[in-house]
């Protein structure tokens, strides 16, 4: 299943109007890590103080809450033979 996921590495796409890439898929917790693009944030130090501006990220699990289904958004970034493929490996076992 990692081989498959490891494809969407790069990715892009317009989600809730973000702009966003997957940079990193977690295996423990089966999730997609987005990085937004064009948008950072300021981060703070511990005393509260603005230190640098980072990009803000999304992890976004690869299962839906409402079942056997793959999330909403992880199915925007398949096209439909990667979205049968990870359903099949998913749901399948």
């Amino acid at each position: 299943m990692m081989h498959h996921l490891g494809l969407l590495i790069g990715r892009e796409a317009i989600i809730e109007g973000r702009h966003v890439r997957v940079v990193d898929i977690l295996r423990e917790n089966e999730s997609l890590v987005l990085r937004e693009l064009g948008s950072e944030r300021m981060q703070e130090s511990v005393y509260g103080q603005a230190r640098r501006r980072v990009p803000r990220l999304f992890q976004v699990p690869l299962r839906s809450e409402l079942g056997n289904q793959i999330h909403p958004i992880t199915r925007i970034l398949l096209n439909e033979e990667e979205n049968a493929r990870l359903l099949a490996l998913l749901f399948t076992q």
